[in-house]
């Protein structure tokens, strides 16, 4: 297997069809943090991994709902944190590649616009896992659920499998 390619703004650009600017808003704000290269000053460009790519993809459909930058940045970093309990229950899983690939569903559910739950659907699990954290704690913990929330108001969904696809097409 060869090493993972840096991919420069430029092409993260052109691959997702918006402004420069909204990118770089992105990671100023912390939504987005480089896997290869921060910027620190002049002359140093930003450079990110596939799965930063995935990360923009996401990031962009929420905002496109209008949710708040500081929700999303937290969003994507309780993304992060179950894709790394995927891998563990999920052998040679990888994001976005596995989601594209169709080997595996990811789905974001924000209920009452308070309670996010993860869900990950995979031929290799025996059922789907659900991770789910409250939203305006001072820091979220990830909680496993034995299934989804059934009294809610309102519902948000994200198709992350989909976004994966587009990103990576």
């Amino acid at each position: 297997m060869s090493a993972e390619e840096p991919i420069a703004l430029k092409e993260v650009q052109l691959r997702l069809g918006v402004p420069q600017h909204v990118l770089i808003h992105l990671c100023e704000k912390g939504v987005i943090e480089p896997d290869f290269a921060q910027t620190s000053g002049r002359g140093k460009r930003r450079e990110f991994s596939r799965r930063n790519l995935f990360e923009f993809g996401v990031a962009l459909a929420l905002r496109r709902l209008e949710l708040p930058v500081a929700t999303v940045a937290l969003l994507v970093r309780i993304l992060r944190s179950f894709t790394r309990a995927v891998n563990k229950a999920v052998p040679g899983f990888t994001v976005p590649e596995s989601l594209a690939e169709g080997d595996a569903e990811f789905a974001l559910h924000l209920y009452d616009g308070e309670r996010l739950v993860l869900v990950a659907r995979s031929p290799s699990l025996a059922k789907p896992l659900s991770l789910s954290a409250k939203l305006g704690e001072a820091s979220p913990r990830v909680a496993k659920l034995d299934s989804l929330p059934e009294r809610y108001e309102a519902r948000l969904d994200v198709n992350l499998s989909e976004i994966a696809k587009n990103v990576l097409k």
